[in-house]
């Protein structure tokens, strides 16, 4: 799966990423899938959406699971900038 992207489990913002959906996921009592796929976090770390409106363009994220889950997924990735 990783490597559709080009990503190791090694990145920073993916592994940061599946941490927070596992924790979530313990949280709600559903399974990961459920919050987002693999490729779904792996599209969100190549294209570092800065906006609920840029997460909405990543597929697999729509206005549902944007606002459930968009304010933690952006603080992930504004904790991971450069």
């Amino acid at each position: 799966m990783d490597a559709v992207l080009g990503l190791g489990e090694d990145d920073p913002l993916l592994s940061a990423l599946k941490e927070w959906r596992s924790r979530t996921a313990k949280d709600i009592d559903k399974p990961a899938y459920v919050i987002f796929h693999d490729s779904t976090l792996e599209e969100i770390v190549e294209r570092e959406p800065e906006s609920l409106d840029d997460l909405l363009l990543v597929p697999g994220i729509g206005p549902t699971k944007a606002e459930r889950y968009g304010e933690a997924v952006l603080e992930i990735i504004g904790g991971h900038r450069t």
